[in-house]
């Protein structure tokens, strides 16, 4: 199967907007037919969906495979977060169509990404409904609100011009006629939409039996025209602000992802946001139909998977996919549209010119990209405090902390793991690195290795890997099948699992328990995921050990106290430490040391309480190791 065009349609409750791109010539075309929401039409947006499909497939006549089986089709429509309606709309399509894939979605998941290019974002889309959703590191997403009008959709244009309806029809109850200059310019504009009618009273009874939410929507721009010239559209929209400002709270709960508000209201709401949460908001960098058509594509990859692994598994003793007769690697499709999904495969922008600088403008370049490192990082703090409570769980039984990767992730693994001995005094089995290829591929690349899947899971094997052990796999592209082979394996044996990506949505997010995805982007030197992509797993890496072993009693205030004395400069650190605990001098310091066989802690416990090395080896150990409460214990 070929996939050759994919289609994206945003469908709302005013219009819907569909685009057909040719895959390979990047040829597309654009059209527009009316309302598409599924709650409150679903016939009419079917039909509608139907018709703009017709017409987008229609441009690209004169190409033999512009038929369904060779079209990717992503919809993204009002409604569709209820799945019974999705699958309706997409039964009643595929009975017409015979698509290579159809994938009908919330249009609130495909503004979302697109909002910030797949990157972590909360959404607040503001059309003739209302709807929140986030986009976290991990690829996991979530939608607040978007039950539809009449009952929800606070902040949306249908709900504001239901609630000026409201105020006219209490001014023709109490006084006969509008009091405002909101609402008589509203019962001006539906008399001449109701023109038939006798009285101003019968016109908007009419206009009200055939009401829906579009013809409520449309009452809005009224009321925004009028903000400043009348108290009672100045009082809507308060109102109106109030709701959406609850929807933007809710729906970033305390994250530091940023905002981004989308739809036909955003650009005169925004202004009018509160600073604290105005400050918080950006433009957005694509449209909802941009999100469907990213969808579309990106399934693709799904498509020839799935065709790939079906070929694979009927063949025996065939050669390697990804090798061709001759044992050389050749072309792989699957792959190769991975690879074009990936951010940390896109071209950065900034750095097309990086050739023709001198070497303190690459310089510049590289540190401006770096900058960007901290602040991705920043907004894993939820899942790497969900991984560092797994690990501390495993120390505590007795279980391990195991890195797996290959290539600059394998090698990040090792050497977060060989620090750990020397400066928390941990047994080197406590935290273990793997690489692909073994550890001859720490110096040296060992090709092919990473995409052996079975080895990771092998690797496991011989470290007698159980289910009281935290694997965390890192892989800045999300897909290699080493890690992956490894996580399916710790998986099936009851481990706690955790996966260091930078990609967004990746293949390695669905064999991982815990998501830590820092995604920083494009490279500087495009695909060089050793750069910003490693440093970010790098702070990663030292946070979740760092903060695992503080956690298990490794720390005295902010002082390193089971560092091991192994060599003249940490015998020399380590007697700063003591007299930095203790506020000692050198002498006192050093004697403590060596009467306690060079142990900070019990030095420390030494000065500070009076203790021999028995005791407060008992000591620490009725209290887990940790000196603070030791010190506690024996002072109160």
């Amino acid at each position: 199967m070929s996939v050759q065009f994919i289609i994206g349609i945003d469908g709302g409750g005013t219009k819907t907007h569909g685009r057909i791109k040719q895959i390979n010539t990047d040829n597309y075309f654009e059209a527009y037919v009316g309302a598409s929401s599924l709650t409150n039409d679903f016939e009419l947006a079917t039909k509608n969906i139907s018709t703009l499909i017709s017409q987008l497939m229609g441009q690209f006549v004169e190409y033999d495979q512009c038929n369904p089986e060779h079209i990717s089709v992503v919809i993204g429509a009002a409604g569709a977060g209820a799945k019974s309606q999705a699958d309706k709309l997409v039964q009643q399509l595929s009975s017409s169509f015979s698509f290579a894939s159809l994938e009908v979605c919330n249009d609130a998941k495909t503004s979302l990404i697109a909002a910030n290019n797949a990157q972590p974002v909360t959404v607040v889309a503001l059309g003739t409904g209302s709807v929140g959703a986030r986009l976290d590191s991990d690829g996991c997403e979530h939608y607040y609100g978007g039950w539809g009008f009449p009952a929800g959709d606070d902040g949306g244009g249908a709900k504001l011009g239901f609630n000026a309806v409201q105020y006219l029809l209490q001014d023709i109850d109490n006084s006969g006629k509008p009091l405002s200059k909101v609402t008589a310019n509203l019962q001006q504009m539906i008399c001449s939409k109701e023109g038939a009618e006798s009285t101003p009273k019968a016109a908007l009874a009419a206009w009200l039996r055939n009401a829906t939410a579009s013809k409520y929507a449309e009452i809005s721009p009224l009321v925004f025209s009028l903000q400043t010239q009348c108290s009672v559209a100045n009082k809507l929209i308060e109102q109106h602000v109030k709701h959406c400002e609850a929807l933007i709270l809710t729906s970033r709960k305390n994250t530091s992802t940023p905002v981004v508000l989308l739809g036909g209201l955003a650009q005169v709401t925004l202004p009018l946001l509160s600073k604290e949460i105005a400050k918080h908001c950006q433009a957005p960098l694509g449209t909802s139909l941009d999100g469907a058509c990213w969808l579309a594509e990106n399934n693709i990859t799904s498509l020839q998977a799935k065709v790939l692994h079906k070929q694979t598994s009927s063949s025996v003793n065939q050669t390697s996919p990804l090798l061709n007769q001759d044992n050389q690697f050749k072309v792989d499709p699957v792959l190769l549209q991975q690879l074009n999904n990936m951010m940390s495969e896109e071209r950065n922008p900034d750095s097309k010119q990086i050739d023709l600088m001198e070497s303190k403008d690459i310089l510049r370049l590289i540190n401006n990209e770096d900058k960007k490192v901290p602040l991705a990082v920043e907004l894993c703090i939820e899942p790497m405090s969900e991984a560092v409570d797994c690990i501390v769980d495993a120390f505590n039984k007795g279980g391990r902390l195991i890195y797996i990767g290959a290539g600059t992730s394998g090698r990040l693994g090792i050497l977060d793991a060989v620090e750990c001995p020397p400066t928390f005094s941990v047994s080197s089995d406590q935290v273990v690195g793997l690489i692909a290829g073994g550890d001859k591929a720490i110096y040296k690349a060992v090709e092919g290795a990473e995409d052996n899947i079975e080895q990771g899971e092998q690797d496991l094997i011989d470290i007698e890997f159980s289910q009281n052990d935290v694997l965390v796999g890192i892989a800045a592209s999300g897909r290699t099948p080493y890690v992956i082979g490894a996580l399916d394996y710790a998986n099936k044996v009851g481990a706690k699992t955790v996966c260091v990506v930078c990609n967004t949505n990746s293949e390695m997010s669905k064999h991982a328990k815990i998501v830590i995805c820092p995604a920083v982007g494009p490279e500087v030197l495009t695909g060089s995921t050793r750069l910003k992509s490693g440093t970010a797993q790098k702070l990663v890496l030292n946070m979740l050990s760092t903060a695992s072993m503080i956690r298990t009693g490794k720390s005295y205030e902010n002082l390193m106290v089971d560092v091991n004395a192994t060599n003249k400069k940490l015998y020399m650190r380590a007697i700063r430490i003591v007299m930095q605990a203790t506020e000692c001098d050198a002498s006192t310091a050093e004697k403590a040391l060596k009467e306690n066989n060079l142990k900070v802690k019990l030095a420390i416990l030494h000065i500070l309480t009076g203790v021999g090395s028995i005791q407060g080896q008992q000591t620490l150990l009725q209290n887990n190791g940790f000196l603070r409460t030791s010190v506690t214990s024996l002072t109160s």
